[in-house]
């Protein structure tokens, strides 16, 4: 009876071990860039024009001023562009541009966050403490942004935001507030030339230059954030970022200085940077959040 009973206890603790490690997997956050669902909205609102979008932001009361003064976004993802923003008012195209924009830059900074949050608690504990599941996660994040030590610190310094100023500032400078070719039909808002890995483009007049191309909005953000997380060029930017962050100083104006090799305008790239976060008050979004009681997803038509 003893020996039953123990073969029994031994069979129950395997299932209590079992569940807690399948559990521990399930709640371990997912990269950004390995997200292959990375809108929560089943339906799609199709949509033909950007003034059709602009009419709903303002029949949701979808204003940037609403959202500052309750700190909260809503979850109002677009998939792609309307190719006719130009047709807009400047200052409905301005605000039109940023709000259909904002939402995927915060979903993507929030998700690393979670991932950097889980990093800084396994590093407050010993490797030799880490269940299989969390070794293996910690393996992937490492060959995903290129890291071959074992260092949990150069991990975080390289999973961070990129904050919400620079971000618009790029995609505003590098896309033409979102009117350019490679914005409207390859959803690349940030001038990213394809890698050495491959995938989808699309070529400048003569096919000198391929361009990189992607399925969605989402898709182009992550890929922009990932290649300044996880490219040594950008190593001075992880310093300089750590080192804002310490001082709780960390903003897009202040970034964007390390991105003088980013552009082969040098300091003028990084001027005009400085210059469009300031006029339109580009880093005022660093603190919102996302509603997510409201959420849409939007889809543009191609003609």
């Amino acid at each position: 009876m003893r020996v039953r009973l123990t073969s029994q206890l031994c069979r129950v603790a395997l299932l209590i071990v079992t569940a807690f490690q399948v559990h521990a997997a399930d709640t371990l956050p997912v990269s950004p860039e390995q997200n292959v669902r990375p809108y929560p909205v089943e339906e799609v609102t199709q949509l033909k024009s950007a003034e059709q979008l602009i009419q709903t932001f303002e029949q949701d009361d979808y204003c940037l001023n609403s959202v500052l003064k309750n700190n909260a976004l809503p979850l109002y993802f677009v998939e792609n562009l309307p190719r006719d923003l130009n047709h807009l008012p400047v200052e409905q195209k301005v605000s039109g541009f940023i709000r259909l924009l904002l939402p995927t830059i915060v979903a993507v900074n929030e998700q690393l966050l979670e991932v950097r949050k889980e990093l800084i608690q396994l590093s407050q504990k010993p490797s030799t403490n880490w269940s299989v599941e969390e070794q293996h996660w910690v393996d992937n994040m490492r060959a995903s942004y290129g890291i071959k030590s074992q260092d949990m610190e150069q991990l975080l310094l390289q999973v961070d935001v990129v904050p919400i100023g620079m971000v618009l500032a790029q995609a505003i400078d590098e896309s033409g507030w979102g009117t350019s070719y490679f914005a409207t039909i390859g959803n690349n808002l940030y001038g990213e030339h394809l890698s050495s890995r491959g995938g989808k483009y699309l070529t400048t007049p003569g096919g000198h230059v391929k361009v990189s191309a992607f399925d969605n909005l989402y898709a182009g953000t992550v890929s922009y954030m990932h290649n300044l997380n996880s490219t040594r060029a950008y190593k001075k930017l992880w310093e300089m970022r750590r080192a804002l962050r310490q001082k709780h100083e960390l903003t897009g104006y202040q970034l964007v200085g390390s991105l003088v090799d980013y552009s082969t305008r040098g300091e003028a790239y990084v001027e005009n940077l400085r210059a469009l976060i300031k006029h339109h008050d580009l880093d005022r979004f660093d603190h919102v959040v996302l509603d997510e009681h409201r959420a849409k997803l939007f889809h543009f038509a191609s003609k």
